[in-house]
Parts: C-alpha cells; structure tokens; sequence
C-alpha cells in the first residue's frame, strides 16, 4: 500500500546524496539547551538525533557563529545563550563528529548552519586560528582584500565541517542580518564600484562566498542557502531573487526562501495564513532556476505539506518548530497520522519566554523540551495499574488525562461545564488565537479518542470522589480571575477578561470599553473587543503594554496587531482609583488625577489559583496531586509540563 503522504515522503537525489524524504528539520535549535561549552553537549546532540530517529531527511543543526565564544555578553541579550561551537579545537571536534555520527545512525543528512555573527564582526583565519575582526560601519567600506580574506573564511570552516562528517551547510544571507546580504540588498549597498549598482554588483560578494565553500568542498557536498525571497519596498525584488540564483546555480543545491524581514518568518496568529510564504517558493519554482527550492514558514499539516509537493510549488517542506512541538513528527508522517500532530501554538517561546524571565528552552505544547537528554532516566514506568480521578477538563486536566491513560492506568475525568477546554475557550472566538483553539481542539479529540470516562457537566467533590474509591486523585482545577481591591469594582458594568474573550455577537458593552490591566490577556482582551467595533483603552500601571509577553520574534508582531487596530488606544502608567457608573478614574504619570468613559469596564489583573479547593480533595484517595495553575498562576507551557510531570509519577 502506498504511503498516505507519498509525495512528502518521496526520495530526493542531491548531490549524489538519498534523501529519505522531502521533511528538513530547518535551521533551528531552541537557544539554550546548552551552556558555554564550545561544543554540542549531550542535550543538543540529544535533540537533533532526535529529528532524525522520527524521520527528518535533512537534520540542519546550529552553533558555527563565532561571536559569543569567550567574551562575556550582557545575560538579558538573546545572542549570549547561542551556542557556539570551536570548529579549531580537536577536543571539541570530537562531538561535532558524534553529533553527526547520532543524525547518520538514522539515515539523515547532516547539516550545519552556518551563521557567522552579528554586525559587530566576522571571523577571519590567521596562523594561530580564528580572530574576530570588527565590522566596518557599511558595506562600502569593505576593501577587496578584506572580502576575499572573509570569502576564505567560510570556505575554510565549512571544509572542516566536511571533515568531521557534515554532508551539508546551510549559509545564511536572510533578512539583512550577514554581511553577504547586506551586500545583497539595496536598503544596505550604496557602492559605486563593481560591487554595488546593479544585481550582478551586488550579488558579486555574495557569490564569491559561495564559489569559495565549492571549490573547497567539492561535488559531493549539498550546499543550501536560505535567503529573503523579495526586500520591502527600496530592496531586491522576486526577480532579483531569480537573477541572483541563476548566477549561483553553479555552487548551490537548495535554496530555502525565507521572509522580507525575521520576525516575519516566524508567523504567529496573528498572521491568519497558515503558511504564508508559498507564494515566494512557487514563484522561484516556476522560473526555471535549477536549483532545489525549499519553502519554510509555518508548515506542520501534513496534508498541506504533501500538496505542496505533489504539486510542484517545492521541493522540500523547511520546518522548525513542527519539529519542536511534536519530536514524533517524522513518525506521524509516515503512519499518515495527521491527527495526533500536535499543532505549535506558534507563541515562539521555543526562542526565549518574556523579558523578565531567565533563558530557558521550552515548548508550550512539547514538555519534554530541554529534557530530550535525560527524560528517560527521570520516569519509571508504573508498577501497577491504578483508578485516578482527573478533576478539571482544561488543558492541564486533559493533558494529564490522556499521558495517564497512556501509561495503562484507568481515568476518569471531571468537567463541570458541559464541554471541555477552560480557560482556553477563548480561543473559539478570537480570531488571532486560532493556534490555541488548534491546540485545545487537539487536546479534547485525543481525551474522547481514548477510553477515558468523561463526566462532563459533573461538580466533583470530595464526598463524590472518596464514595468512587480512587487509588488516586489529580486536582486540576485552574485559576480564577483575580479581583483587585478598587472602589466600585462591583459594579454591573463591570466584567473579567475571561469574560470578554468570548462571543461578542450578542453582547452590549456600550460606546465606550475601558480594560483595566495591560499584561498579555488584558491586551489580548481589549484587541478583540476593538475589533467589534467598540471604543477601547487599555489602563495599565507600568511604563509597557504586556512588558511579561515573548520577546524573541513575538513582541513586534503583537504591537503591530494592536496598532493595526483603529478602536484600541492605551495609557501607560495609569494608577486606577475608582470605577464610577460611567467612568475611570486613574492618575497619570504626573500624579494627575483623570478621567475616562466606560460604559463597560474590563478587569484584567491576573488569576487567583484554585489552591483551596483543590487540597480540599486531599485524603480523598490514597494518593493525592495537584497539578497545573491550581498551584499557582500558569501558562499553557507551564500547565502542559505541570500535567505530564504529574502523571509520568503515577
């Protein structure tokens, strides 16, 4: 029988090279899976060997960056938790070689991202090794001698990269971020001599790069380059983009189209495409260029994925963060289980959380994320099989429900609404939360396709649950929203944020919506009301809207949504001291005392968890837990370990 994804799962033949299939687990590596060490420790080699045991053709691993190794970077700054790997020393050529011995174990290509730093220098080889040099201030002023010398540099490193077992490089020019794509783009290249002007100018630098990396690694190596398919206004265009690879078409295989700019090409929801860059890899495909092209940004439906390919708009499917979300994902391809993917909420905490928290790699809907190395150490499998009673059916209760009845165990579960999902029900009716109504549609399917007993609209008690006899009991009763001590809060005008992030379609909240609290759902809260059509201003007492959300390729796509929106304005460093039957009181900045009208007032000032009653099932059976934001306040990345944790001990 043929595989259901035949096309997806097709061979492809590069450079003399089987790829197993179309899937490229894309240039990524949750950033601080590791520490200092100069090279890829066990949690790293752990984590793409990974990708490649589920089924990733090509495996493209991080950490030739030559620019945080040795110096001593700010913590709060994103580039000081990269790995960066010494290509020089043997001692650390060592695991660059088992890192690419661990992908070759499954039949995977291995690959190394080849990004060598930021503006502030590029790495040159003298005698004694590698040094970094300080980049000059413009394009234009990068003598010829200089740019051979940085040419030669590439070449160099990724030809010991060939020696220690790589099968492939992938180079980066996107987003104007290297010094080859600044040279590439006319937003950046102002020269007047033979490198800058025309495209052929332009592209002159850049392809002495790669012409340098093949002549040093010959035939039998894959050269992949990622690139900004088209600039914003003023930079190249689709065209340039088929000028430049044509010229090219000698030293490259893959050429992987990313977005004008990076946070673009790492869509969240509110991008309401799902795979928004198609349109750049179907284009370049129809050019003629005869170069492979991979197309990158957003894809993990497997159907989607398999279409592409079928009908001929890429070559290879570039994924990252399908990859991060579901470490079976290769394995699902080829069971043709679209239905146990695990949809990525694409809230990009893959690449650090909020400004306020430490570095840490995580997935909001993968727990086992930065523990790939060490899990199977740290569960047991159960002794027995046991009756657990899962009390709550939002997403920690589902999530936990559904690992316990995996484990063998006999579960029941507790909702006393007539549907579940908690919390995360918001997620029916806001439009660019349609990742999360993914996700908890995904959770609720995977609870009801399992031999769970449901009992939905059913208030547990602990008189309920002891009478059941359990062997054990899971408290998992959220959080509720928090009611801050302000004078008039009581009033009839006066709604949560839980309650506004719902169905509007029936709902009169006047002219004028005031929101009192700008964290991350009083914001998420005051988008959606404005885009009913509703007047709103967001009231928040410190000097940043939503200062605790993901900062990394999130934060500017979510104040672009909000200052998308015509209705939704916001006062910073608002102090609210009373709500009055049509009106705000707060004080500003200055101390000053004002005033605005509210024909509705939203409160958003955090969750209370459910402590109380959840303990209050203590000695209700044997064995007692309480897991997610009953314990205290949590997010789905949170709740999600939080659930897991808890039944990888039963």
């Amino acid at each position: 029988m043929k595989p259901t994804y035949e096309h997806l799962l097709s061979p492809l033949v590069v450079r003399g090279h089987v790829l197993k299939n179309r899937m490229e687990a894309a240039n990524s590596l949750p950033h601080f899976l590791q520490g200092p060490e100069p090279y890829p420790a066990d949690s790293v080699i752990a984590h793409y060997a990974n990708k490649a045991k589920n089924g990733a053709a090509i495996v493209t691993c991080m950490g030739i960056n030559n620019f945080s190794r040795g110096n001593q970077l700010p913590m709060e700054l994103d580039i000081a938790h990269f790995p960066d790997y010494d290509l020089y020393d043997p001692t650390c050529q060592n695991y660059l070689l088992q890192l690419a011995d661990a992908i070759h174990y499954y039949d995977s290509i291995a690959c190394m991202g080849f990004f060598v730093g930021p503006q502030s220098g590029y790495p040159l080889v003298e005698e004694n090794g590698l040094r970094l040099v300080p980049a000059h201030k413009d394009v234009g002023e990068y003598t010829e001698e200089t740019m051979n010398e940085i040419a030669d540099s590439y070449a160099e490193q990724i030809k010991i990269l060939k020696f220690l077992g790589f099968d492939m490089c992938s180079v980066h020019y996107a987003y104007r971020g290297q010094l080859p794509g600044k040279f590439l783009s006319p937003l950046h290249n102002q020269r007047t001599d033979e490198f800058g002007g025309s495209t052929e100018n332009r592209a002159r630098f850049p392809l002495m790069i790669l012409q340098r990396i093949r002549e040093a690694v010959g035939d039998d190596f894959i050269i992949e380059l990622l690139m900004s398919a088209e600039e914003p206004d003023g930079g190249y265009t689709l065209d340039d983009t088929v000028t430049f690879l044509k010229m090219a078409e000698p030293y490259l295989d893959i050429v992987q189209l990313r977005a004008m700019d990076v946070d673009a090409a790492h869509p969240t929801g509110f991008t309401l495409e799902e795979t928004p860059f198609i349109d750049y890899a179907d284009y370049i495909k129809k050019s003629g260029v005869d170069v492979f092209i991979s197309t990158i940004g957003g894809y993990q439906n497997l159907d989607i994925c398999n279409e592409v390919i079928k009908e001929g708009q890429a070559d290879i499917i570039g994924m990252a963060r399908s990859w991060i979300s579901n470490p079976n994902y290769g394995a699902l391809a080829y069971e043709g289980n679209q239905e146990d993917v695990v949809p990525c909420i694409r809230c990009n905490k893959c690449h650090g959380r909020g400004r306020n928290d430490p570095f840490v790699s995580v997935c909001s809907v993968n727990p086992i994320i930065g523990l790939e190395h060490c899990i199977d150490r740290m569960i047991e499998a159960p002794k027995r099989k046991q009756n657990v009673a899962v009390i709550g059916g939002g997403p920690t209760g589902m999530k936990c429900a559904i690992e316990l009845h995996d484990r063998g165990h006999c579960v029941t579960l507790y909702e006393t609404e007539d549907t579940l999902g908690g919390l995360i029900r918001h997620a029916d009716y806001v439009d660019f939360k349609w990742p999360l109504r993914d996700f908890k549609n995904h959770l609720i399917h995977q609870v009801k396709k399992r031999s769970i007993d449901l009992r939905l609209s059913t208030k547990a008690t602990p008189e309920l649950i002891e009478q059941e006899g359990y062997d054990v009991v899971v408290a998992a009763l959220g959080a509720v929203a928090n009611t801050p001590p302000i004078p008039g809060i009581d009033k009839n005008h006066v709604i949560y944020a839980t309650e506004a992030l719902s169905d509007l379609s029936n709902t009169d909240l006047g002219k004028n919506v005031v929101v009192i609290g700008g964290g991350e759902v009083g914001v998420e809260a005051g988008m959606h009301v404005a885009k009913e059509g509703y007047q709103t201003i967001v009231l928040e007492m410190r000097d940043e809207l939503a200062p605790d959300t993901t900062l990394i390729h999130y934060r500017e796509m979510f104040e672009a949504a909000w200052e998308a929106i015509p209705e939704f304005t916001f006062k910073l460093q608002a102090n609210v001291k009373e709500i009055t039957n049509n009106s705000v009181v707060y004080t500003d900045a200055d101390g000053r005392e004002q005033s605005v009208p509210a024909d509705s007032v939203i409160i958003s000032a955090g969750m209370r968890p459910l402590k109380k009653e959840a303990l209050s099932f203590f000695s209700t059976a044997q064995y007692f837990y309480m897991a997610g934001d009953c314990k205290r306040p949590a997010t789905v990345q949170e709740s999600m370990r939080s659930a897991y944790a808890t039944a990888s001990r039963i």
